[in-house]
């Protein structure tokens, strides 16, 4: 990774909740777990952008970082 993109995605770690940027080290430190959990069979976006939102209305910010995280992985896949 170029040293500008580092520091774009660090920038904008900085700015998250602490609530959300814990959820975010976490991912980065289970990352093989995560990886896959994720490698599943492909989920609509519109039923992934629904269980982020039931996960923000709970607070559960783990839930919504592994979420975008599929969300991502079943764009690139």
């Amino acid at each position: 990774m170029d040293e500008e993109k580092n520091n774009n995605m660090i920038s904008l770690y900085q700015v998250l909740p602490p609530e959300i940027q814990c959820a975010v080290l976490w991912i980065i430190e289970h990352n093989e777990i995560v990886d896959y959990l994720v490698q599943g069979e492909k989920v609509p976006t519109q039923e992934i952008e629904d269980f982020i939102q039931k996960a923000l209305e709970k607070k559960d910010y783990l839930m919504v970082v592994i979420l975008i995280y599929k969300r991502v992985y079943d764009m690139n896949n």
